[in-house]
């Protein structure tokens, strides 16, 4: 297929980069590459989401791959996976057989999943600090995300998303779900929670968003990018951490912060090269410096939060602090401007500092969650839905619908604006539509 039909038919279809990001597919892969990584290193603890979808999908996963590998002119193509995934790895080798396509099996770590770290695994490549995959040859894509590449080519268009239900629950599960379903209706089809004052966490519980408040949580619904829910006790160590205010971080930052260089020590990207110092950061907030090159180089942090929930002694917010920092920038329209060479030395001692997914687990006080593999809750057809338009990394869809009108799963209700960024988004459910704004509401038949 050529690499123009490959690309119309994945943008018409609104596949978005599924592994939390939500970048559009067709503007990832509009480009050519040596290697197409598939992703399968599910490396948040307690999500099964990807497992799953690698279960049941393994052919079309495999076939997708290799359509992305011929329209971006790929002549490797590689599917990373857990070395503990034992039955997803026979699936896989029966799929790969004779495609020439390759099987990597990592170890149990945390951030496996990051491209970054994956393509410095598998490509023995750094890509550059700031920097893309493709700067180094290659592309990684969601597994979830390629197998919506195989619907995309057979018409489909991606209306369901598949989600893991998990902690605090009745019964932890997997559920397959129209894109807009109520993050609250999930949570009943598993049980409901069984704790009295819960919180919850969207997507895993190192990058997750924290929800506190029941008026929000009955507001959320899941996206096309939302692969997990996890409902937590109020006042769990996570969530602590994540109310802390700016206040109390440089608080804490500036009397509590001893310079030990765990948080640098222990970060996945200074660790495969990046100039990117995290305790320079936390001297600088700490001290009330906010524009030092110090600080600038929070531009680098991937968020992954090794350095709050693991490796801080102090158990300070580094993580949240370059975030904030980070946000900052954006809005002054300050950029990092200083050296972006990869630092080969730092790498010697990876290997040494990859954070176990077991011990990051007893860390959190999620061990006892671990140790429940969710059951297949199979698909969940809610009554109504909530379509957001703004699900992507760009610009809002554009409704193309209107209230009262009939639509069928799978229609399109929301294009791209003209010369934007964006993704496609489409009903998920047979039925009326009831309300647009940011969200298009249906109301199944």
């Amino acid at each position: 297929m050529k690499q123009t039909s490959f690309l119309q038919r994945v943008r018409d279809a609104g596949v978005v980069g599924e592994g939390g990001a939500g970048f559009p597919a067709h503007v990832k892969y509009d480009a050519q590459v040596e290697t197409v990584i598939a992703n399968g290193c599910e490396c948040e603890p307690l999500l099964y989401t990807d497992q799953h979808i690698m279960v049941r999908h393994s052919d079309a996963i495999v076939t997708a791959l290799k359509t992305v590998m011929a329209a971006m002119g790929a002549g490797r193509g590689i599917v990373a996976i857990k070395r503990k995934y034992a039955d997803i790895a026979r699936r896989l080798e029966a799929a790969i057989a004779g495609t020439g396509i390759e099987l990597a099996q990592l170890d149990n770590f945390y951030p496996a999943g990051d491209e970054h770290v994956l393509v410095h695994e598998l490509l023995g490549r750094a890509i550059p600090p700031l920097g893309l995959p493709k700067d180094v040859g290659a592309v990684v894509s969601n597994v979830g995300t390629l197998y919506s590449v195989s619907r995309a080519m057979n018409g489909q268009p991606v209306t369901h998303r598949v989600v893991t239900v998990t902690g605090e629950v009745a019964r932890p599960s997997v559920l397959t779900v129209p894109v807009g379903t109520a993050a609250a209706e999930c949570i009943e089809a598993c049980g409901g929670p069984v704790v009295g004052d819960p919180v919850w966490v969207l997507g895993g519980p190192m990058m997750g968003r924290f929800v506190d408040d029941p008026e929000e949580m009955r507001r959320t619904v899941i996206t096309k990018t939302g692969g997990g829910l996890i409902v937590l006790p109020r006042g769990h160590y996570l969530h602590r951490m994540a109310t802390l205010t700016v206040h109390e971080m440089q608080k804490q930052a500036g009397a509590a912060c001893i310079q030990c260089r765990y948080c640098t020590d222990l970060c996945p990207r200074h660790n495969i090269g990046h100039g990117f110092e995290t305790h320079r950061v936390m001297r600088a907030f700490g001290g009330g410096v906010d524009t030092a090159m110090g600080v600038l180089q929070a531009s680098m942090c991937s968020e992954c939060g090794v350095c709050e929930l693991f490796a801080c002694p102090m158990r300070l917010s580094p993580r949240r602090i370059n975030a904030m920092f980070k946000d900052k920038f954006k809005q002054e329209g300050l950029k990092y401007d200083g050296p972006r060479e990869i630092v080969d030395s730092q790498s010697i001692l990876n290997s040494f500092r990859k954070v176990p997914t077991a011990r990051l687990a007893i860390k959190l006080d999620l061990l006892r969650y671990m140790e429940i593999h969710p059951e297949d809750g199979g698909e969940l057809t809610p009554g109504s839905v909530r379509i957001p338009l703004h699900q992507h990394t760009g610009a809002p869809a554009v409704a193309r619908v209107r209230p009262g009108e009939a639509v069928k799963a799978g229609d399109l209700i929301g294009e791209i604006p003209e010369g934007a960024l964006g993704a496609r988004v489409h009903a998920s459910l047979t039925g009326t539509v009831t309300d647009v704004g940011s969200s298009v509401s249906i109301k199944g038949k």
